[in-house]
């Protein structure tokens, strides 16, 4: 019995010892993908003429922090940073010497219109504000967000009695990126639908697992999946390309662009509907990207059915940007960022539009 006892204590202290040193090592990995040492992004030629201040936009860029937001599920929460500022409001902001004499220019979109790889000077709403010398320009642009939700921060904003003169919806990415996975079934949906599910209606079963895999593994598996590249080696992460879901996506993406524009419309204003650029489409530099290729085929196959649609229903304020970074420039940092000389192109484009009478 003794003996036993003995045994017995041992491997619970081995138990324990492991445990802790699990703990450690979990946290160790957090740190490092939330720091430096998990993105690289900054050390793309794109920066080379600043790599100091292209930290600094990534250092910035991983402080964000979210909160619950009714109707479209999150929102960034108020920050400020040496290159970002996020108002009280959850909104991306950006200094203008103009006056609010002029036109209320409301921007939508996900992470790209929002402005990842780029300080509030050069987000595309900022680019554009300079170039136009006048009026209000918001930029209401979320981390991950699809037109589905652009379509409910529009109808939020109407609801709350706030002016919009014209609406700009920059889709494609997300519709693409967010809604191909397997483990989205359903349609419409959003990013994290498949977290929502499990953290929120998962039971209690679902809770325990979640803290346990939160205190112990979480952050070491982020690593190995950094380290080792997974999602460019693993197929079938996707169910789009050839497939009806893909063809769904497509349809729903160009009828949302559609009802944005009645709602605008009705109330005075003018819409734009915007087919993004994104690294899979048209002919830009890549030569310093990995990318992953059944993402890749997937985002083909949508862009290809959204184009169609386009193409058919011929709305005079749809307007095609995929070929945008065609040329030799470095202007994306991922499969579908830009740097600020990217959004100066967009932004170009855009205020070219909105001068036609």
């Amino acid at each position: 019995m003794k003996r036993f006892l003995s045994v017995l204590k041992t491997g619970s202290i081995n138990v324990g010892v492991f445990l802790v040193l699990l703990i450690v090592v979990n946290w160790l990995c957090g740190i490092y993908m939330s720091g430096k040492g998990g993105e690289k992004r900054n050390e793309l030629p794109n920066y080379e003429n600043n790599r100091e201040h292209a930290q600094d936009i990534f250092y910035d860029y991983h402080q964000v922090t979210h909160r619950y937001k009714p109707f479209t599920e999150w929102q960034t929460l108020p920050y400020s940073g040496k290159t970002l500022t996020i108002d009280k409001s959850g909104y991306r902001v950006h200094q203008s010497n103009t006056t609010t004499e002029g036109p209320v220019v409301r921007f939508f979109g996900g992470s790209t219109m929002w402005g990842e790889g780029a300080d509030d000077a050069h987000t595309i709403p900022a680019l554009y504000h300079s170039k136009a010398g006048k009026g209000s320009v918001a930029n209401h642009g979320q981390l991950a967000y699809n037109s589905r939700q652009e379509l409910e921060t529009l109808i939020t904003l109407y609801a709350q009695g706030q002016k919009t003169d014209v609406a700009i919806f920059y889709d494609g990415v997300n519709d693409a990126a967010f809604l191909c996975p397997t483990d989205i079934t359903e349609l419409p949906g959003h990013r994290l639908v498949p977290m929502f599910q499990n953290k929120i209606y998962g039971g209690k079963k679902q809770v325990l697992l979640t803290i346990l895999n939160n205190l112990f593994t979480e952050n070491i598996l982020l690593v190995i999946r950094h380290v080792k590249n997974v999602n460019d080696q693993n197929k079938g992460l996707y169910n789009c390309a050839g497939q009806e879901k893909g063809k769904e996506i497509a349809r729903m993406l160009v009828e949302t662009w559609e009802m944005a524009h009645t709602l605008v419309t009705s109330r005075g204003g003018k819409f734009i509907a915007i087919l993004q650029p994104a690294s899979y489409i048209g002919n830009p530099r890549l030569d310093h990207l990995t990318l992953n290729q059944e993402l890749g085929e997937n985002f083909q196959f949508v862009y290809d059915e959204v184009k169609r649609l386009m193409a058919e229903r011929n709305h005079p304020w749809f307007i095609d940007m995929t070929n945008a970074f065609d040329g030799d420039q470095y202007i994306y940092i991922d499969f579908c960022h830009v740097t600020a000389n990217g959004n100066e192109i967009i932004a170009e484009r855009i205020n070219q539009i909105l001068e036609q009478p």
